[in-house]
């Protein structure tokens, strides 16, 4: 008999990069039903159990060729959703700037973000007329590379938070590590100030989120044909 639990294992992490849709769960499925017909078949004619799991996945290394990621979704309806959620999150982030707003790169980030909810919210106002005239319309997406975008945001967002933290480390620190010094926070205000600094670049936060959420969207607004 086979050990169903092993075969799980290594199909788990076959799919572990794609998104769980109804086509991906049932080609997981199918896969893990032949991956255990062939252990069987293998075992049936003399062949040990470890030999049996390493040939039968021998020729599945990589499934990405078995899956369309092509996917129909309602376009207007995604775009609405997707432009709602910006407006959410900029919003989000202008309010969570706004301490910041005692240094100069403070007053710098919270516009910015106030010029995105601003822009965001004519788009959505003006998108909201016409969401019913065409709710209708779809278009083709790649879901799949859309998927592979949000792990690249989040990865050059924590690249991005991590060298901006380092340098603001580096210019306010920097001498004191050099010569040897003690790190030193002079009172409260000192000590705010501090934080700010390194908390302003977490508000960048809402663009990795927006292109996760630009993935589930995908879920959500996919046409159903039948």
């Amino acid at each position: 008999m086979t050990n169903r639990h092993d075969l799980e294992i290594f199909v788990d992490r076959l799919f572990a990069n794609q998104r769980r849709t109804k086509e991906v769960v049932e080609l997981k499925n199918e896969v893990l039903s032949n991956l255990e017909a062939r252990v069987t078949d293998y075992m049936e004619n003399g062949m040990n159990y470890q030999s049996a799991i390493s040939l039968a996945i021998d020729n599945i290394e990589d499934i990405e060729f078995l899956i369309d990621d092509n996917q129909k979704i309602y376009r207007y309806r995604y775009r609405y959703d997707l432009v709602q959620s910006a407006l959410i999150y900029s919003l989000l982030a202008w309010i969570a700037s706004i301490p910041a707003r005692i240094l100069p790169s403070g007053i710098a980030v919270n516009g910015l973000l106030l010029c995105l909810v601003v822009l965001s919210g004519v788009v959505y106002l003006s998108m909201s007329r016409n969401l019913k005239v065409y709710e209708k319309q779809t278009a083709v997406i790649n879901a799949g590379k859309l998927f592979k975008w949000s792990k690249a945001a989040w990865g050059l967002w924590g690249i991005f938070v991590i060298v901006v933290s380092a340098y603001s480390f580096a210019m306010q620190f920097g001498s004191d590590v050099w010569f040897g010094r003690e790190l030193r926070i002079d009172g409260p205000y000192s000590f705010y100030v501090t934080v700010l600094q390194y908390a302003i670049p977490l508000t960048s936060i809402f663009i990795p989120l927006l292109i996760h959420k630009a993935c589930k969207l995908t879920i959500k607004h996919e046409v159903n044909e039948q």
